[in-house]
C-alpha cells in the first residue's frame, strides 16, 4: 500500500513539474498611482552579451504587453515609467540526489543532470520619485531552446504571462 501511494504522488509530482507555465513571482506597490502612467520607456542591462540577440523580441514582447494594459512606448521622450530588464542564461550541471528505502537500509542515487535556465528580471520605475513600483522575475527551463526556434510569438506570450499580474486601470 506505501509503494502504491508513492508511486501516486511521484505522477501527482511530475505532472506538477512539468507545467508549460513559468515560474514568476511578482511584486508591486500598492500606493503607486497606476491609473496616472501612459508612457514607458525600455532600458536593457545586460551583465554578458549572451542574451543579447533576444532583446528586440524582448522589447517587442514589452511594447506589446504593456499596451494591453493601456500604456503607450515613447522613444523621443523621458516616458512616465522606465522598464528596466536583465536577462541570463545558465547552462551548468548539478548533482541530485535520491534516497531510496530498500528495506534494510536506504541506499542513496546520485547522479548529474543539466541544468539549462533562462532568468529574466524586469522593474518598473517612476520617472518621476525614482523607485521601483513593480517587478517580476522568471525563470524557465530552457532545454532544447536555441536562438534559431525562439520565435517572436514565444516571447510575446512569455511577456503577456509575466504582465499578467500588472495593474491595470483598464480592467
Amino acid at each position: 500500500m506505501k509503494q502504491l501511494v508513492c508511486v501516486f504522488l511521484c505522477v501527482v509530482l511530475t505532472a506538477c513539474a512539468s507545467s508549460s507555465r513559468r515560474n514568476i513571482q511578482m511584486n508591486y506597490d500598492e500606493s503607486a498611482p497606476f491609473d496616472s502612467y501612459k508612457t514607458f520607456t525600455i532600458e536593457a542591462i545586460q551583465q554578458s552579451h549572451q542574451a543579447s540577440g533576444l532583446n528586440s523580441m524582448i522589447e517587442n514582447g514589452i511594447i506589446g504587453a504593456l499596451a494591453d494594459k493601456g500604456l503607450s512606448h515613447t522613444l523621443n521622450e523621458k516616458g512616465d515609467l522606465l522598464i528596466r530588464y536583465a536577462t541570463r542564461i545558465e547552462h551548468s550541471q548539478e548533482m541530485r540526489q535520491e534516497q531510496i528505502s530498500t528495506g534494510n537500509g536506504v541506499y542513496i542515487k546520485s547522479q548529474i543532470e543539466p541544468v539549462n535556465e533562462g532568468s529574466l528580471l524586469i522593474n518598473i520605475i517612476d520617472t518621476n520619485t525614482d523607485r521601483i513600483i513593480w517587478k517580476a522575475s522568471s525563470i524557465s527551463d530552457i532545454t532544447g531552446v536555441t536562438i534559431d526556434n525562439v520565435t517572436q510569438a514565444r516571447v510575446d506570450d512569455a511577456m503577456d504571462e509575466v504582465f499578467e499580474g500588472y495593474p491595470s486601470s483598464m480592467f
